[in-house]
């Protein structure tokens, strides 16, 4: 009986943690959130909610440390992201290129990028491109990239035409286009997101590192979002990111992506 009464304690001890735990996230400041997607930082579930590696690490590391609760947007186009930012709409998003246009538009940066990316493009197996030093490698070649969507000055040359989709799925849409021969390559801020579709659909594809510098991504402000939330931010990335905990969720995406993958056959 004294036995019982123990386990029952326990129990009803461990429950009233739980809903403790739960009304506190419930009560927490909330702040809206916007995100564009790459896979697999931001990927769009069957739901059309923002999921992935970035929205599991911001809401499991960073949002305890700031005291707050993160409203995920649907995933928006990098246009769409850009203006909701700058007019309040949307209070935060995790990663976001700092360029001269949003800073005059008062975007509020993060001190330091905490995300850096290695810029690539890809093409299929059979394409004539086999490595890219200069931007004269690609002269005359349609690159496609997604509207709105920063890049390094290497892309920026006038010998490259770039073909620009609007659509949320923007990775889906220009790896179509490249199957169905529209366009020459795809350009890429990260060697991830190419990977991981090709994981995912069993397209193949040849992955081609740029000459360029990292991209660092910065966790950026509306420019109404009180100062004091972006302090906090920055207390809090700064704990959250150390001991390469990111890398660590990172990871575990890879080798989850890769289990996940299908089979594929041997057309020989």
């Amino acid at each position: 009986m004294k036995a019982g009464c123990v386990l029952a304690g326990v129990v009803l001890a461990t429950c009233a943690q739980a809903q403790s735990a739960v009304a506190g996230a419930e009560t927490r400041e909330v702040v809206r959130v916007g995100v564009w997607a790459m896979t697999p930082y931001v990927t769009i579930g069957a739901d059309g909610q923002p999921h992935g590696v970035l929205v599991d690490f911001f809401d499991r590391e960073i949002a305890p440390r700031m005291g707050v609760r993160f409203q995920w947007e649907r995933p928006m186009t990098v246009a769409r992201l850009e203006r909701s930012l700058i007019t309040g709409r949307i209070m935060f998003t995790p990663m976001l290129a700092r360029t001269r246009e949003r800073l005059k538009a008062r975007v509020q940066f993060a001190d330091e990028p905490y995300i850096r990316l290695d810029p690539c493009i890809a093409v299929l197996p059979d394409s004539a491109i086999t490595h890219v030093a200069t931007p004269a490698d690609l002269a005359g070649v349609t690159v496609g990239w997604v509207q709105a969507g920063a890049l390094p000055a290497f892309m920026q040359d006038r010998r490259i035409r770039l073909d620009r989709v609007g659509s949320i799925d923007w990775t889906f849409a220009n790896l179509e286009k490249l199957r169905l021969g529209r366009i020459g390559a795809a350009y890429f801020s990260n060697p991830y997101t190419p990977q991981f579709f090709s994981a995912k659909t069993g397209m193949e594809l040849r992955i081609i590192s740029l000459p360029t510098p990292r991209i660092p991504l910065y966790g950026a402000f509306s420019p109404q979002t009180p100062r004091t939330l972006a302090e906090r931010y920055a207390r809090a990335a700064g704990d959250a990111f150390a001991g390469d905990r990111f890398s660590t969720y990172m990871h575990r995406a890879v080798v989850e992506s890769v289990l996940a993958a299908p089979a594929r056959t041997d057309e020989r």
